[in-house]
Formats: C-alpha cells, structure tokens, sequence
C-alpha cells in the first residue's frame, strides 16, 4: 500500500473508533466504504474484523457497569444464528449487492424512526433474536453488523448507556465469533498485509479516548440523533459505495 493510502485507511479508523465508542456502534459501518477505496473489499471487510476485537475488548472493560447480560446473551445467540449463512453468503455472492441492499433498507429505516415511527415488541427476546439474526448475517457477510441492533434498540427506548453497554458487550461477543467463524470458512487469508493493522492500533486508542469525552456531554435525545444520524450516513455510503462497485 502507498503512503497515502495508509493514512487514508488510519484516519478513517480514527473516526470509527471515536463514533464506535461514543454511540456502541458503527466502526464498520464507517470503516468498510472509506477502506475499501484504498484496499480489496475483502481485506477490507478482514483487516476490520480484527481491529475491532480490539476496540470491543478496551470498551467492554469501559461500560462494565452498563449492560444487561438477559439482553446480551439473547442477541449473540441470534447473532450467532446468523453468522453462518452470512459467512457463507460472503463466499458465494457480490458483496455489492449486500452493500445496496443494506444501504437500502438503512435509509428507509432511518427516515421512518426520525418521524418517530416505532414497532411496538410483545415478546422482545425474540425480537431481540431476531434483530441478532441479521446483524450476524450482514456483520458476517459484509463487516456491517451494528444498524440492525442500533434501529432495535432505539426503537425499545432503553437509556443511552445501557444502550451503549449493551451494543458493546453484544459486538464485543459477536467479534470474537465472527473472526472464528472467518477463519474456519478461510476468510482471513484475505489480510495480505499485516503491517496495516499494526498501524490502525494507535489510531483506535486515539478514537476511543475522544470518544469517550463526547459521550459523557449527551443527553438521551442527542444521543438518539447521533445514532440515527450514523446509521443514516453509513446507509449512503454503503449505498454508494456498492453502486459505485457494481
């Protein structure tokens, strides 16, 4: 990789750890179409599964106090439900195609919860399952697991930290599941070079400490915008991003 191209990929780590870490999701989400202008979609897709154990492991330690193991336990097992096809959905079709239509239902997810449209849940471990399903299908298949839970829960209303801990215990799980569930499908031999992940560390730990100032200054009703806002945006750049792939 040129120069350039390393710190176009370092930056764009930086800035999804600091949004990582400030909403609970949204490091791939960010990450995947900035990175994949300067590296194979499938390195890309890699190189993010693993710097990421990182940023989960350093904020699981940090929001200890902040989540519900009933919600973390029933959403990784949905996650883990949809790990599998989503590994092998990776092997056999465009990753262009998932990223349009990811991009697409994000969009139309995110324009009806800023009107304040929610889906009242009766029985919500199993829409917690549910919500886990697809975001092991598509963290499998496409990096982009966060969305999918974030949308669930805003919609449940729970209180930004319990949110947030819960987000991050959840994908700090689901992390280390889906990066063994890669290598066994023969994924990771897609990182060509790691020396590139070597130079993304210092740029996590930079992302995590300034995000960590920003979150203590939310409110629950900034912190709802900012998670829409994430999840609207990643749903315009994976949108573009396959578009522009196809």
């Amino acid at each position: 990789m040129s120069f350039t191209a390393v710190c176009v990929a370092v930056a764009a780590i930086f800035g999804a750890s600091f949004f990582a870490t400030v909403s609970g999701f949204g490091f791939a989400l960010i990450a995947t179409p900035i990175l994949s202008t300067v590296m194979p979609l499938k390195f890309a897709i890699m190189a993010i599964l693993v710097t990421t154990l990182l940023l989960r492991m350093i904020t699981m330690y940090n929001v200890r106090q902040n989540f519900q193991w009933p919600v973390v336990l029933q959403t990784t097992f949905g996650s883990f439900l949809g790990m599998v096809p989503g590994s092998y959905a990776l092997k056999i079709m465009s990753v262009t195609h998932l990223e349009i239509f990811l991009g697409c239902v994000l969009l139309l997810a995110t324009f009806l919860m800023s009107r304040q449209m929610t889906v009242e849940i009766k029985n919500k471990t199993l829409g917690r399952i549910g919500a886990g399903i697809l975001s092991g299908f598509f963290g499998a298949s496409t990096s982009v697991s966060g969305p999918p839970l974030a949308l669930y829960f805003l919609n449940e209303k729970i209180p930004k930290d319990q949110m947030r801990g819960n987000m991050v215990w959840i994908f700090g799980l689901m992390g280390i599941l889906i990066v063994a569930v890669q290598f066994f499908a023969g994924n990771i031999g897609n990182i060509t070079d790691w020396n590139v992940i070597f130079l993304m560390c210092p740029a996590i730990l930079a992302g995590i400490y300034c995000g960590e100032k920003l979150f203590k200054r939310l409110n629950q009703n900034l912190f709802r915008r900012l998670a829409l806002a994430v999840v609207g945006c990643g749903g315009i750049m994976m949108l573009v991003t396959g578009i522009v792939n196809l």
